[in-house]
């Protein structure tokens, strides 16, 4: 097998189809790693960084994907520092599922070619951050096993915590699964949007009028979140150029739902989900506050719900973000896992120190452990 770095965007766009062939033969697999929204978001979000997208070949056959880039960080505001980590993470938007595309029928070796080329010191970065995997993976087994053979200091931890839905058969067989009280607020807020002048629940299906919908859920969102967080989406203008032109290639593709509903010719909230393969994927959404009475949010993600069950989809996963809401509608979780690991460089052993013995050191102040100080220091010194 032999191994390429890309490290232009001309190289990026010349993998589209090679990287669509190789995924069609992957059975778990996501969205936020197709070629279209990984190219996408190295558009919006690469400039000023350095990009390292590995490329697997076997007989001339691309069999294995890994993209990464090199992010330029200071750290204590005074040293550089070079962080090797996942196209998609870094920025202001958050994807989940970032495995590295891996034909099945050697995942093992390929896995392999990809771990020594990131453990490679040809890479010149001082800390590696690779985020939003599966931890029983092919891959994350090999790291985990080639890293524990290095000198640097590696840490894994969750990544994120994600709700889900193993969706049955029929609407009515979910409905079925919740409490009786649930069932009933569903249903009866529901009942009361429907008797509305007009109402109607629809997904956007014209190409040609989606910017006036991306128009409208940044809208929503704002509207219910401004005010109430200091942190929310659709906040920079890279988040909105990006998820504009995202949004018009997953419609082309077939993967965007944009559910809404509305009534008196007014959208009151919208849901930004993807469908891809047999997983519906809630990403974003917003409602009118003016509405809340109504319970508009809670309504429209009922009929997306219902929506992916009629479409044939097999789950309905919240992603990231351990919001209240998600669990009254999905009571299974996974996680998915990070690892960081600090070569021993000065950057790497100062991003290490401000990032990781810091934080520990005033958890221990703060939690009156300070007899336990001297203990924490020699531990970061082994």
């Amino acid at each position: 097998m032999q191994i390429e770095i890309i490290t232009d965007r001309a190289g990026f766009e010349a993998m589209r189809e090679p990287w669509a062939r190789l995924q069609d033969r992957i059975p778990d697999t996501s969205v936020f790693m197709t070629w279209e929204w990984q190219h996408l978001w190295w558009k919006h979000y690469g400039d000023g960084q350095e990009l390292r997208l590995l490329v697997v070949r076997d007989a001339g056959i691309v069999v294995g994907i890994m993209p990464l880039y090199l992010q330029n960080r200071r750290v204590l505001r005074l040293v550089p520092v070079k962080i090797l980590r996942n196209v998609g993470t870094g920025g202001d938007t958050a994807p989940d599922y970032l495995d590295p595309l891996i034909d099945p029928a050697q995942a093992d070796e390929i896995a392999n070619v990809l771990v020594q080329a990131i453990l490679d010191k040809s890479l010149a970065y001082d800390q590696l951050l690779l985020a939003d995997f599966i931890p029983e993976s092919a891959f994350a087994r090999t790291l985990r096993k080639h890293v524990g053979t290095t000198d640097a200091r590696r840490r894994e931890s969750v990544s994120a915590r994600i709700s889900f839905i193993t969706l049955p058969d029929s609407w009515d067989d979910y409905l079925a699964g919740l409490s009786g009280d649930r069932r009933n607020v569903i249903r009866r807020f529901r009942r009361k949007l429907e008797v509305l002048p007009a109402a109607r629940f629809y997904t956007w299906q014209d190409p040609a009028t989606l910017d006036r919908g991306i128009d409208r859920l940044i809208e929503l969102h704002l509207k219910r979140w401004t005010n109430r967080s200091d942190s929310h989406a659709f906040s920079s203008k890279a988040y909105v150029g990006f998820h504009r032109e995202v949004m018009h290639a997953a419609m082309e593709k077939g993967w965007l739902r944009l559910f809404c509903v509305e009534a008196e010719g007014q959208i009151m909230a919208m849901l930004y989900c993807y469908r891809y393969r047999d997983r519906m994927y809630y990403f974003q959404g917003g409602f009118d506050p003016a509405m809340s009475k109504l319970r508009p949010g809670l309504v429209l993600m009922g009929h997306a719900i219902e929506q992916a069950i009629l479409e044939g989809t097999r789950t309905f996963d919240m992603l990231r973000g351990e919001y209240e809401f998600k669990t009254h509608w999905a009571k299974e979780r996974h996680e998915t896992a990070q690892i960081a690991v600090s070569r021993i460089t000065p950057a790497g052993l100062t991003w290490h120190l401000r990032t990781e013995i810091l934080p520990a050191l005033k958890k221990r102040f703060a939690s009156g452990n300070a007899s336990r100080l001297p203990s924490v220091a020699m531990a970061a010194a082994d």
